[in-house]
């Protein structure tokens, strides 16, 4: 009898501890850079999936357990883990300080053999290469006052005037223009299927193509998406998302 009373309470005692070594808080934290509070940085419990942003105050709150690790992401600062630790989950705060990103290019090897078409004398050196917009443009030309000098020697090249009557020289920059936010919204397609949007942007699923239209309107963004940066497009993604949902929500 004894020895059943004592292994009852022995599982009792490690049920309470369990329970509470497990028990989930809604924790609070200050993010700094530089003795600075820093605004926007990414923060994502790896255990739950769970993620919010810092905001204009450094400040953020996020649900975690004892010992669950957080993720700190931004565009300027080295990525940064923190494990919680017991005196953090008891007293329910945090302050992390980042580091500023250092960012290192890649060494770029010259292969002075290399065959390529210029070299060969298929096409001129250092030809500029253009898509089908780019080259409707560069036939068209384009109209300036300077070419009016030209009449009377009868060297003014006609196209520019007829376009300029025309318009068709506006009309072709616009198509270029829409032709180079179509290659880059087909690349976020290709990069990022709409399961990635909802799950970790939290876009609604309605709103997805919207949400690639509104992020291809950032220099930055295209910049990273061009190069091929999938780290620094991630978190700049993560960033707009906030923005537009914030948007979503005032309109609604």
């Amino acid at each position: 009898m004894k020895f059943w009373l004592t292994l009852f309470f022995q599982i009792a005692i490690l049920t309470i501890a369990k329970g509470q070594q497990q028990k989930e808080i809604m924790l609070s934290g200050t993010v700094f850079l530089n003795n600075k509070e820093i605004e926007d940085v990414f923060v994502k419990n790896e255990n739950s999936n769970e993620t919010t942003n810092s905001d204009a105050n450094g400040r953020f709150t996020i649900k975690c357990q004892l010992g669950d690790i957080l993720n700190f992401s931004s565009i300027n600062t080295e990525t940064k883990r923190k494990k919680i630790t017991k005196s953090e989950y008891q007293s329910n705060s945090l302050i992390v300080t980042m580091t500023s990103k250092t960012i290192d290019l890649n060494e770029v090897i010259i292969n002075k053999n290399a065959i390529t078409a210029e070299k060969i004398g298929i096409i001129p050196e250092n030809q500029k290469k253009y898509t089908p917009a780019e080259r409707r443009l560069k036939t068209a030309g384009d109209f300036k006052p300077i070419h009016l000098l030209s009449i009377l020697g009868g060297t003014l090249p006609l196209d520019p005037i007829i376009n300029k009557i025309t318009g068709r020289t506006k009309k072709l920059k616009k198509e270029l223009e829409i032709e180079k936010k179509e290659r880059l919204l087909e690349r976020l397609k290709t990069l990022y299927k709409d399961d990635f949007y909802v799950m970790n942007l939290k876009i609604p699923k309605t709103y997805i193509d919207t949400f690639r239209y509104f992020c291809i309107e950032n220099q930055y963004l295209v910049s990273y998406l061009t190069s091929g940066n999938k780290q620094l497009l991630e978190l700049l993604m993560s960033e707009l998302a906030v923005t537009f949902n914030k948007n979503l929500s005032s309109e609604e």
